[in-house]
């Protein structure tokens, strides 16, 4: 009849087990339970696909687009073009004639000299009486006859041009047959096989008709060899992988990155029927978990906000989201202001939560009569009243919907009893002072 938070510490203990039923394990918490659930296998990328440890060998996929590329050693060949023309060996370069010089005027007739010619050949500033000055030769030209003048021409023309010694094949998709089509090698198996290997095949195929031809093959877009990134807070897209290998982070960035807070996000990857996942903020942390990420590949990005509950005699009782991926008890209850002095068993501090089977085998723990999904349920006890448990409350992981409940303290019933009894007798005591007091009769 007495209010109450919830059970003693001693019902909890209690309540484990029923008629030879086991309906939860109560596990005293010490050094050794503590390093027995830190021992034990988390889900992992690296642990779960460590066969694909090295990157990927990026292969040509029916569908992708390629572009082939053919060289030959000389020109004239299939490939390439006939030679230009060349000039014979020594031909002068051509020339441009130039208008014969014009003849010196005479200056005389046979009759005697011409009057006044002298004026005109004369310079401007030659006195009058002086022989007329006669305009030297050119320099480096010869004092009659015609003079070369050298007119340069279009390379063209010199047989300089540069011979085209390859050829493009537009580029075409893989054909539902895993096959492309190559001049004079007919249709070269693709489908399958790395570019290096189908270069290979188009120069066997071309060696008896093209001069020494070699060939380059090139992946322009490729929906095979390509991630799926999808989620709530990643913008989805189909990634394209590099020949190098791209890391799941490289992927994920490439998408856009993540649009929420990194401890609550979960990175879900499912690859070749396999489905693992793992926190975000674990992924950035460990460099062994960013794996190679590989064709086919499907990278989901969730959000979800993990909590824990907090029950009985704490500062504050609710429901409290995590801000790190790992949270141990002692922030717990650091986060719901502690065990209260005037309410709280220091003997009574439970942690309620379905482990595993082989984790309460490793414990030394019965399994619970019923369980769900291969778990067990398990009250974990600690006595805050040694002040070790400090130490091992620090080390002590706190999971996803976890419920701590801290009980109340023994003489916290007894108060409330005379609480309760003072309500009830309080009008009457003090009734029967003040008639006392007045000489009343009551």
């Amino acid at each position: 009849m007495i209010p109450s938070a919830g059970p003693a510490a001693s019902e909890v203990v209690d309540a484990g087990q029923a008629e030879n039923e086991v309906l939860f394990d109560v596990v005293e918490v010490d050094n050794h339970v503590v390093s027995t659930l830190l021992a034990q296998p988390k889900e992992s990328f690296h642990a779960r696909f460590v066969k694909d440890g090295n990157p990927p060998e990026l292969k040509i996929a029916v569908g992708d687009t390629v572009s082939v590329t053919i060289w030959e050693i000389a020109a004239g060949g299939l490939f390439s073009e006939a030679p230009a023309p060349q000039l014979p060996t020594g031909s002068r370069p051509a020339t441009e004639p130039l208008a014969p010089e014009s003849p010196q005027p005479p200056t005389e007739t046979p009759a005697g000299p011409i009057p006044g010619i002298d004026q005109l050949l004369r310079a401007p500033n030659q006195p009058p009486g002086a022989p007329p000055e006669t305009p030297p030769p050119h320099a480096g030209q010869p004092p009659s006859g015609n003079i070369p003048q050298t007119v340069p021409l279009p390379i063209e023309a010199t047989g300089a041009a540069v011979n085209q010694r390859s050829a493009t094949i537009p580029d075409q998709q893989v054909a539902p047959d895993g096959a492309i089509g190559v001049p004079y090698a007919g249709q070269v198996p693709a489908a399958g096989r790395t570019p290096a290997e189908v270069q290979q095949t188009i120069e066997a195929l071309l060696a008896s008709k093209a001069l020494q031809p070699q060939a380059l093959v090139i992946v322009k877009k490729s929906a095979a060899n390509a991630v799926t990134v999808a989620g709530e807070v990643v913008a989805g897209a189909r990634v394209p992988l590099s020949p190098g290998g791209d890391r799941l982070l490289q992927v994920i960035a490439a998408a856009g990155g993540a649009q929420a807070p990194v401890h609550e996000i979960f990175v879900r990857l499912s690859r070749d029927g396999v489905t693992a996942m793992i926190p975000f903020e674990r992924l950035v942390a460990d460099p062994a978990e960013d794996i190679y990420a590989r064709p086919g590949d499907v990278l989901t990005l969730v959000r979800i906000p993990q909590t824990f509950s907090v029950f009985g005699a704490t500062g504050r009782n609710t429901s409290i989201t995590f801000d790190a991926e790992k949270l141990t008890l002692s922030e717990a209850l650091a986060k719901s202001r502690g065990l209260r002095d005037d309410l709280a068993n220091p003997k009574g501090v439970f942690l309620f939560r379905y482990e595993p089977a082989s984790i309460v085998r490793a414990l030394d723990q019965p399994l619970a009569t019923t369980t769900h999904d291969g778990t067990s349920p398990v009250a974990y006890r600690f006595d805050f009243s040694d002040a070790n448990s400090y130490l091992i409350a620090d080390q002590f992981p706190v999971r996803d919907k976890d419920i701590i409940f801290v009980a109340d303290a023994g003489a916290v019933q007894i108060q409330k009893l005379f609480t309760v009894l003072q309500t009830v007798t309080g009008p009457v005591i003090t009734g029967l002072l003040v008639c006392r007091s007045g000489n009343i009769k009551c």
